[in-house]
């Protein structure tokens, strides 16, 4: 630790599982701080992590640390210590057999088992209820119970000391039949200054699954058939996340052809470099070495909306004048600025366009405007000597 001073101090590597530095402990830690854990990593569309309780009862055992978003995802924690080998795989089983139990519980059971959870609240809303970005408590209820019902759900292992040889550990889920949760082994390195006892812990994402599509349920006459998908649809199947699947399902209330649409102008961009960067929204982003960092051509929103007031944080003003006149001409629009000056397409000088403005009708005029944009970036770079 070299602190501002430039006076040094070496760290030395704690091996929690010993003394006050028990399962116990990282629990505790994880319910002060959750935001140690580095979900963004994980599933970037995920809200806020609220801790809601901890040993929380389920059908197969106790739930170390339960967390929820104030938009109804759901975070279970399993604390582990790896100190044998056994442990290292039954936390496997623990984890499915978690999320099997949670998918026969209902908002209510959930609330229940949360209440006997030493010190869980009374009842799981008023957690969230001061949160701006909080759904409303019936939608956030119906969201926490579909979730439920989904076994949609983020499954951590969070430990110090996971070996690498714990990977393996992740293949076990990818290939279980009907998971539909992402698990994740997550190490929080843990360090103490010996001079001071202050403590630094480091997160660090180890493994992860991820979605990809194997077959297509069909459901005829009453009666439910898995089949392979086609061989074109398997070929260039994408891994996705819980996030991407959240979002494009929320896109989809609103425009049931949009996610396709959407998916399908991404594929048509991609060879510009142009690729979908999900967080809150999904980005649509390019890495172009002349700006030194990613330029943001807009983001798309899960209502719909699409933002391109990004694309003046970063390139010259008359480079995305161009390119928001050229979207405006397209569908009709106006160009808008915002109060910090940053201009941005618009559909009547406030609000902006919905993607289906631009999509399908208008999939080649939004390309040519980022082909475009990134040829002006390019001629505005200054040449090398």
């Amino acid at each position: 630790m070299i602190d501002g001073g430039s006076s040094r101090q070496a760290l030395e590597r704690l091996q929690l599982g010993s003394g006050e530095f028990s399962e116990a402990w990282l629990q505790d830690l994880i319910h002060a701080e959750p935001e140690i854990l580095p979900v963004g990593q994980i599933e970037p569309g995920f809200g806020t992590l609220v801790p809601i309780a901890r040993e929380v009862p389920c059908g197969h055992g106790y739930i170390d640390n339960l967390l929820l978003t104030p938009t109804g995802e759901i975070v279970l924690v399993e604390t582990k210590l790896w100190a044998n080998s056994q442990a290292r795989r039954e936390v496997v089983a623990q984890a499915l057999d978690y999320v099997a139990a949670l998918t026969r519980m209902g908002y209510e059971a959930l609330q229940a088992a949360v209440a006997r959870a030493p010190s869980g609240p009374k009842t799981i809303y008023p957690c969230f209820a001061d949160m701006p970005d909080a759904l409303s408590e019936p939608e956030f209820v119906d969201a926490v119970s579909a979730n439920l019902v989904r076994g949609r759900m983020l499954v951590l292992v969070v430990g110090d000391g996971i070996r690498r040889e714990a990977e393996a550990l992740a293949d076990l889920l990818q290939s279980h039949a009907g998971a539909h949760f992402t698990f994740a082994l997550v190490e929080l390195a843990t360090w103490r200054n010996p001079a001071s006892g202050d403590l630094l812990v480091v997160p660090d994402v180890l493994a992860r699954t991820v979605m990809i599509e194997r077959g297509i349920v069909r459901l005829t006459d009453g009666a439910m058939q898995v089949q392979s998908a086609p061989s074109s649809t398997t070929g260039s199947a994408k891994p996705t996340t819980l996030s991407d699947e959240m979002f494009y399902e929320e896109l989809a209330k609103k425009a049931p052809a949009m996610p396709a649409q959407l998916r399908v102008f991404l594929e048509r961009v991609e060879p510009l470099g142009v690729y979908a960067d999900l967080k809150a929204s999904l980005n649509l982003k390019a890495d172009l070495p002349d700006m030194g960092k990613p330029v943001n051509f807009g983001y798309v929103t899960k209502t719909g909306k699409f933002w391109t007031d990004p694309m003046s944080w970063l390139v010259p003003a008359d480079v995305a004048a161009t390119y928001n006149q050229e979207l405006a001409d397209a569908i009709g629009g106006v160009i808008a600025t915002t109060p910090s000056g940053t201009s941005y397409l618009s559909t009547n000088g406030t609000s902006a366009p919905r993607i289906t403005d631009l999509l399908p009708k208008h999939a080649e005029a939004w390309a040519a405007a980022i082909a475009r944009a990134i040829e002006d970036i390019h001629a505005h770079a200054p040449s090398e000597t």
